[in-house]
Order: C-alpha cells, then structure tokens, then sequence
C-alpha cells in the first residue's frame, strides 16, 4: 500500500462545511468511501447507515493515500483489513466470505505498518553508517598498506645499492691487499736472491783462491792463507714464505638470508693484511714509573693485556696500569728471578736462588704448583705458541718442557755458566738464544740446530751483552744489551738494528714485553720501568 502527505493535507488543514448539513457546520470526518466531509451528527448517522465506510478525522486524511483500495473478492471499495487473510474486504465480505475473520482499520493498519518500515528504515540507516565507516576504514588500511609496500620496495632498492657498493668496495680492497702481498713477498725473495748470489760469488772467488794457493808448493802461502779471520758465509735464515694465497669462493645465499645485514663469507678472503700496516717509529717514551715491588724487577703481559711486575725481593706480583698505578697484588711463595704468563693466565716463575731452585706454575686462583726442578738454578723463562715453557738454566742450557713439568728435553748448550739467559720462539717457529759467551743472539730450530749467530747490527756495530728478549706482532725480536743500554731489534731474515739507545733508556735494561697495544716494556735493573712506542 502506498502512502502521500501531499494529497489532502490541504483539505485536512482547511475548515470545510459538512456536506450533508444545510448550513455551514465545520466538517471534523471524512468519508474515505464517499468522499464526504461530515460533522459530528452526521458522522454517526453515516457509520449507522453505511456500515461499513472508512471514516476517519480530518486529520488523518493527509497520512493517507486517496488511492481507494478494492475488496479483491467484488471489486468495491474496500472499509477494512482481514487480519486473518491479509487483504481489503469490502461491506459484503465482512458478512461473506469473510464474516468471524478479525478486521482491521484501514488507519490503523496504515499506522502499524508505517511503525514497522521506520523501524525497518532505522536499522537500514544504522547499517548504512556502519559500511560507511568500514568502508573508510577499509580505505585507510589499503592506503596504509600502499605506503608501506612503497616504502619496503625503496628499502629493498636502497639496500640493493648498498649490497652493490660494499661488494664493489669488498673487490677493490681485496686486489689491493693481493697487490701488496704479490710486492711484499716477490721483494722478499728478490732480497734474498741477491744476498745468496752476493754469497755465491764470494765462495766462488774464496773457492778459486784457495785452489790456487793449494796447487802451489809453497809453505808461506798456505800459513798466510790460514791466518785469516774471514769466516765462511753461512746459509743464514730462510725466509718465512707463506703458501699464495687461493681464492675460495662463498656462498651467495647468504646475501639473501638477511637484508638488513650485508653477509660476506669470510672463506671467500684472499689474505688478511691490514690496510695500514705497522711501521717502524721512531721510539716515544709513553710512560716512565718505578716498579712497585723491590728488586731487579721482571715483567710479563698475559692475553687479556694485563701486566704484571714482579722484584726479586719482593713475594708477590703486583699488576699495573700503564702510568705503574697499582691495580692487584697476589701473594707468591718464593721472590721471583723470571716470570712468562700462558695463554690461559697462568704465570711461570723462576724463583731466586735463595728462595728455591724449583719453577712454579702460578694459577689463576692464586695456587702454585712446582712443575720443574734441577740442580742447577735458572734463568729467564718464556713460553712458546704451543704453550711449552723455554727454561735457561745458570749452566748454559735450554731446557723445553710442558705445562705440566713432563717431557723435559734439553735443545741447545751453551759454553759455559752464564753463557744462555733468556731464549723466546719466533713467529717462524724457529727459537732465539741470547748467548753472552758469544756475545750474539743464536736462532736455533725447534730441534736445536743452529740456523745463524747474530754478532752485529747492518751498521757493524757490535752485541755485547745481549740478555733480555721478546717478539713483537710484525715478527721481529727485540733484544736489550746491558753493556751498551740499549734495545736492538731483528728482523726475520737475521738482520739486527739498533732501535733504542742509552739515550732513552736507563742504564742496563734487562727484560722486555709487548702490550696489545705494541707498546714496549723495559724493565731494568734500577727498578724503573719505561713504557715506549716504536710502532704505529
């Protein structure tokens, strides 16, 4: 059924005569079926003969469409509403067809299911609002969405670029590093081809003068040639060369696993050698103190660059900062001559004679344990990279044993007491001796034989009383000579320079460390320990 306001709201507004009256009464019905507007009086008279009219206020009229309903059983104007059938029934239906069945008023019909599509019209309105705000909603997450995939995809990009520069950076570096490898070895080689031919034509003249002297019948000439001092070359030291390095190529995979992180396999490194590699300075003194404990002091640097300082009149090991500001004191047995430290912070110490002749192993928790006893006192001490303990006995001999004090083995013999003091293994795996009888520093091999003495610098001059002992990171050895107050240093093809002079140190330096930081510790006699940088 449908529904206007705008037909007869006019009509319902208006004050209009009743139609059945003579005079001018106002008119307060209206008879939907005959179209008449009725007063009071005449309303009822209408309903008492009609039976069966829709007559409903004035009011009304304007809710309600002047479309008439059918009965749709007869064709007449439908007065009522079967409840029971759910259609318009005219007059003759209330007492027909459908005559015991409920009826409903048109206009009260009209009302209930106008009530019924409002509240339809309410629930349809509160869904509209809430798609619209899940629309919206929608909206604003796909255009958050949006965004961060823009975002993620300039990352991506951004990372990509990156990945690129730091494999292109990664590729320089590397054919740098295999250039200067290639240079640093080829001049290796180079130099000591030219010292072997130098060698060479040397023996070779040596060898045609000899055989010319030899091939003549004359006396002289053979104790002329027999006076001389010259020495046979000796082979001297084979350098060190390492294998060339062999590309191993990483996994590319791995550049994938993680875009926040660029991942480089470390097998895929042709060499490690430092951009800036360490150069030999001229030596800066960096700290200058006196050694907290009594005595010739001895010195020994463990992994973790602690330092520590022992007096041989002195029981207990103090460690120290690099200004000599005390940091801890342990309590020892006996006052130490030596002390080396292992890799696990274990100290090695070679007691004064007055105390005890037997070396202890001092533990991290402060317990000591003899670990090697002989008749005849030691030295200094040190320890070699596979942890084994150098021990320099006052007879002249060089002791190697494990950690443990077993498998004791003796490897090189001095010339008499006093003639070995300290002895340290090279990065070439090869172990230098200080050697005062000889007044040279003596490279041996691990099994003791003598590869070279080392009796003066390349300048010419002379080693006296080499003691003291240390390698440093670039391989070289480091040695103090108490005769002269000084410090020379080795290479590893055998050549010795001066590196500091009296000038710089005290007098009779006696041994020496290198922090993590390569500075060099020179502890000497007086008790006063210098702190200097010589490499950069």
């Amino acid at each position: 059924m449908a529904f206007s306001k705008s037909v007869n709201l006019e009509h319902a507004q208006t004050a209009v005569p009743c139609d059945a009256c003579e005079d001018e009464t106002p008119g307060e019905y209206y008879c939907i079926e005959c179209k008449h507007t009725l007063c009071p009086p005449c309303e009822k008279l209408h309903r008492k003969f009609t039976k069966g009219h829709n007559v409903v206020l004035r009011t009304q009229v304007g809710d309600i469409d002047t479309t008439i309903l059918t009965c749709t059983d007869h064709g007449d104007q439908a007065s009522f509403h079967c409840e029971k059938c759910n259609v318009p029934v005219c007059g003759k239906c209330i007492t027909g067809e459908h005559r015991g069945h409920e009826m409903s008023d048109l206009t009260e019909l009209f009302d209930r299911k106008k009530k019924v599509l409002q509240n339809d019209i309410t629930r349809m309105e509160e869904s509209l609002c809430k798609f619209k705000k899940e629309r919206e909603e929608i909206i604003a997450e796909k255009e958050k969405y949006d965004s961060k995939v823009r975002r993620t995809t300039t990352d991506m990009e951004n990372e990509i670029k990156d990945a690129h520069k730091e494999l292109d950076r990664i590729h320089i570096e590397r054919m740098e590093n295999l250039a200067i490898i290639r240079q640093n070895q080829l001049s290796i080689c180079d130099g000591r081809i030219i010292e072997i031919k130098t060698k060479i034509d040397m023996l070779e003249d040596r060898v045609t003068e000899y055989k010319e002297t030899t091939s003549k019948s004359s006396l002289l000439a053979l104790l002329n040639l027999s006076r001389r001092t010259e020495s046979i070359p000796e082979i001297g030291i084979k350098p060190k060369i390492p294998e060339p390095p062999v590309f191993v190529s990483g996994s590319l995979q791995k550049l994938g696993e993680n875009l926040g992180k660029l991942q480089v396999s470390s097998t895929s490194v042709i060499a490690k050698p430092r951009r800036n590699p360490l150069k030999l300075t001229k030596p800066t003194i960096v700290s200058k103190f006196k050694c907290p404990s009594q005595g010739d002091p001895s010195i020994c640097i463990n992994k973790e660059g602690d330092v520590w300082l022992g007096g041989k009149k002195s029981r207990e090991l103090v460690m120290v900062n690099i200004k000599g500001q005390v940091l801890k004191r342990r309590t020892i047995q006996n006052r130490p001559k030596a002390l080396a430290v292992m890799d696990c912070g274990d100290v090695i110490i070679s007691p004064n004679v007055d105390d005890s002749m037997a070396i202890s192993r001092c533990l991290r928790d402060g317990t000591e344990q003899h670990i090697f006893y002989d008749e005849t006192p030691s030295c200094l001490v040190s320890i070699t990279a596979d942890q084994k303990i150098l021990i320099c006995t006052v007879d002249g001999r060089v002791v190697r044993i494990n950690g443990d004090g077993s498998n004791i083995k003796q490897i090189y013999r001095g010339s008499g007491d006093y003639s070995v003091v300290h002895a340290v293994e090279n990065a070439d795996g090869n172990i230098y001796i200080s050697d005062q009888n000889k007044s040279a520093v003596v490279m041996i091999t691990k099994d003791g034989k003598v590869l070279t003495t080392i009796t003066q610098t390349v300048e010419g001059e002379i080693l006296k009383w080499p003691l003291g002992l240390v390698v440093d990171k670039l391989g070289n050895t480091l040695c103090t000579d108490i005769s002269k107050a000084c410090v020379y240093i080795i290479n590893q093809n055998g050549q010795m320079r001066k590196l500091i002079d009296s000038s710089v140190c005290n007098q009779e330096p006696r041994c020496l460390a290198v922090d993590n930081d390569n500075n060099l510790w020179i502890a000497h006699f007086d008790g006063t320990v210098l702190v200097v940088k010589y490499l950069s």
